[in-house]
């Protein structure tokens, strides 16, 4: 057991150095996860995708274009799109561009850039385009973190001050109903602690931890009203001997919401131990009116349980029906491979023990970018690396065995295509950190490539 632990730490060492994991949340799909290099991509409700990126011009200056493309893949807003602004930065995007559809067949897109080569300082702005790609207007706001969108043609925008988490919103117009600075949630998270995800009723639901470790459901109405207690409802404190990180969420469809995050121990496990301190991953839904459902804690998947070993990373969708599927990677085959398990809307575990396997390819470092997105008929689709895979209601694998290859190289975001397919933006270049090309790409429910077997360069 011992050892156990020590390859856990790796392997979790590993994951925190490889890439950092950031959750956002669109109209166009239940629930996906962007990653911070590179163009990001939305859905626009018609099969077809709206994807912003930069265009690195030299001297640090960057341009910031919008395209739209069509479900057949053609480009509609002229050669390189439409030009939504510009400044300077020392490095290509990080965690600053984020884009979500509008609802409308437009999109609200927000980047960070400094007026000027010589100043430091820098201005995060969001613009919201129409179907045409018309600009109808842009704003300067504090920070963006996070973005989804409202439901109503305006956004929600999630952004942290001295580490307290804040909820901002902008309508449709570009005003500020929340006002300029938006509602605190009231309590101290890491970046890597919190996520909101939209309630479908004009509010959000928000998780976050706290700074003694604590896991918390908020909720605000779409007046603005802070609906669950000063500081949330609890869902999960602790047990000594071990720690919680990487809280996630998805909503119920209910007005509810789903939590998920990781446990492992913080130091050295001995034999006899109860095996509530083993590495896991835990689970938690919460009512529209704040009634915590499942068991007190959570409920545990039973991954080492089930065979696997060191869980982590875990990416969380909506199984359309209540409940979730949770992806994770773990080291049960000696080197990382993925797994997804289901829990249905009352708790329960309805895949084999230890989860079905989503994709086992030879690789000692995690698989790095990975997203997930619901494919609208209960199950996911999952990218890892540079290769695609989906898995149905009852947790098989749609596709070859190894995955569909999308790119040979990039970073990526990914948007369902409201079609059971998805839509994939990624970026290329000298490294990772630099994305000198964009490309987007379409992938229908039976895992084809309808845009092209390289994609669609967005900068040509």
């Amino acid at each position: 057991m011992k050892e156990l632990v020590s390859l856990c730490t790796t392997a979790l060492v590993a994951a925190l150095l490889t890439g950092t994991m950031l959750f956002s949340s669109g109209c166009t799909c239940l629930f996906h996860s962007d990653q911070p290099y590179g163009p990001k991509v939305t859905g626009d409700g018609t099969g077809g995708a709206i994807a912003v990126y930069e265009d690195i011009k030299g001297s640090n200056q960057h341009d910031f274009y919008v395209q739209k493309i069509s479900p057949e893949g053609d480009i509609l807003w002229g050669d390189k799109g439409v030009l939504i602004g510009g400044g300077y930065k020392e490095f290509d995007s990080f965690h600053e561009l984020h884009i979500v559809s509008d609802g409308y067949g437009g999109a609200l897109v927000s980047w960070l850039a400094s007026v000027s080569s010589e100043q430091r300082t820098y201005a995060t702005y969001v613009v919201r385009v129409d179907a045409e790609g018309d600009i109808l207007w842009k704003k300067e706001v504090r920070a963006v973190d996070q973005m989804i969108c409202d439901g109503s043609g305006g956004a929600f925008i999630g952004y942290l001050v001295e580490g307290t988490a804040m909820i901002l919103r902008i309508d449709a117009e570009g005003d500020f109903p929340w006002g300029e600075e938006g509602i605190s949630l009231g309590l101290k998270s890491a970046s890597w602690g919190w996520q909101m995800v939209s309630d479908e009723v004009g509010g959000i639901l928000a998780v976050q931890q706290n700074e003694n470790g604590q896991i918390l459901v908020q909720r605000i109405d779409s007046d603005g009203n802070i609906l669950w207690g000063e500081h949330g409802i609890l869902l999960y404190s602790p047990l000594e001997g071990i720690s919680a990180e990487q809280a996630q969420l998805i909503n119920d469809g209910s007005g509810g919401a789903i939590a998920v995050w990781q446990q492992w121990p913080k130091g050295r496990i001995e034999s006899g131990m109860p095996e509530a301190l083993l590495n896991d991953i835990c689970a938690q839904r919460v009512d529209a009116k704040g009634k915590v459902l499942w068991v007190e804690g959570g409920v545990p998947l039973g991954i080492t349980k089930g065979g696997g070993e060191c869980p982590t990373n875990p990416l969380t969708v909506s199984d359309s029906s209540g409940g979730a599927i949770i992806i994770w990677e773990d080291l049960r085959k000696g080197l990382m491979s993925m797994y997804a398990q289901k829990i249905d809307a009352d708790g329960n575990i309805k895949w084999q023990p230890g989860g079905e396997e989503v994709c086992y390819i030879e690789t000692h470092s995690s698989f790095w970018p990975r997203t997930a997105v619901s494919d609208g008929s209960g199950g996911a689709i999952v990218t890892f690396g540079i290769r695609a895979q989906k898995i149905d209601a009852d947790g098989r694998t749609m596709w070859p065995d190894d995955g569909i290859l999308f790119t040979e190289r990039g970073t990526h975001a990914m948007a369902y295509d409201g079609y059971g397919g998805a839509v994939i933006a990624w970026g290329s270049g000298k490294s990772m950190f630099k994305s000198e090309r964009s490309y987007v790409q379409r992938i229908d429910s039976g895992g084809k490539l309808l845009w092209g077997e390289e994609g669609i360069r967005l900068n040509p």
